[in-house]
């Protein structure tokens, strides 16, 4: 490629063209010479790498792991001991006292049973006296 310019004398008040040549920049080949020790040291350092660039992995994975499995111990101890607290009233007299008298509608000597009386259930019955316990008061 070729540059030109033009160059002004001032003496002369005359335009002149200059063509400039385009120089092209030296290119240095580099020499790189791969001789035995070199290779092997390459080889060496590849495997060392890969050794530990691995084990790093594994160790990462099972950190993972163990912080997943602490997570999961935490909730299943949480929930155990709703469980046992769960156990603890539904062995408690008072939750079978009172499941007794509300599903199997047990009552303690001298007390009275009131039930609900609901519209058109006699009717519904068939007019038969028999009526069915729904929510029974106890007094």
């Amino acid at each position: 490629m070729v540059l030109s310019a033009k160059v002004k004398h001032e003496s002369q008040n005359k335009v002149v063209n200059l063509t400039v040549p385009k120089q092209q920049p030296k290119r240095r080949k580099l020499k790189f010479k791969l001789g035995g020790p070199t290779v092997i040291l390459f080889i060496l350092l590849g495997f060392i790498f890969y050794s530990f660039g691995g084990q790093a992995i594994e160790m990462y994975n099972v950190r993972h792991e163990i912080t997943k499995i602490r997570e999961q111990m935490d909730e299943l101890q949480e929930k155990n001991a709703e469980l046992r607290k769960q156990v603890e009233q539904l062995n408690s007299d008072a939750f079978i006292e009172r499941e007794a008298r509300e599903k199997l509608g047990y009552v303690k000597p001298g007390e009275k049973i009131i039930l609900e009386a609901q519209p058109g259930a006699a009717n519904a019955a068939g007019g038969s006296t028999s009526a069915k316990r729904s929510n029974p008061e106890i007094h």
